[in-house]
């Protein structure tokens, strides 16, 4: 991470996309598995250094991160809308914690093929300060994220339990 007492020079800006994943799973189970953070939400091979998670699945809820090689935790994210088995909409840092920014996640569940399948569409809005290549961050950083939930949702992953690997 950069080093946030550091004089920036950083333009105002904004970015939106929307990525969309089918999954062969009925909604009520990939909600579950879109819950289980620390079931999907880590980047590399090497699942012992993914970050643990708390979330609390509620508006005014929040998605905090806690290191597993030190003390430290992060606020990710405060939930400002559920509806369960269609909808999860967050807002937060999540990846530009010392840059003012403002990002909305959103998740909706389509049910397809009568409930038996699902379309996972998710779509992040952001604005404020950010370098030039924070939109490609994230979607590069999605991109490796949901397939994961996917194998979660559809039972083909790994699947984590909470302090266990």
């Amino acid at each position: 991470m950069a080093n946030p007492l550091k004089l920036l020079k950083l333009k105002a800006t904004g970015f939106q996309f929307i990525q969309e994943l089918p999954v062969d799973a009925p909604p009520a189970r990939v909600w579950k598995a879109l819950l289980d953070f620390n079931g999907w939400f880590g980047m590399g091979d090497d699942r012992s250094t993914w970050q643990k998670f708390s979330f609390d699945a509620r508006a005014g809820g929040q998605l905090v991160a806690q290191s597993r090689v030190s003390e430290v935790s992060v606020l990710f994210a405060t939930v400002t809308y559920v509806e369960p088995n269609k909808l999860l909409r967050m807002t937060g840092a999540i990846g530009s914690t010392h840059l003012p920014t403002t990002n909305v996640f959103i998740w909706e569940l389509q049910p397809e093929d009568e409930g038996k399948r699902t379309l996972l569409r998710f779509c992040q809005r952001s604005y404020g300060y950010m370098t030039a290549d924070m939109s490609e961050k994230f979607q590069g950083g999605w991109k490796k994220l949901l397939p994961q939930l996917k194998k979660i949702a559809e039972g083909s992953g790994t699947r984590r339990t909470r302090g266990k690997r």
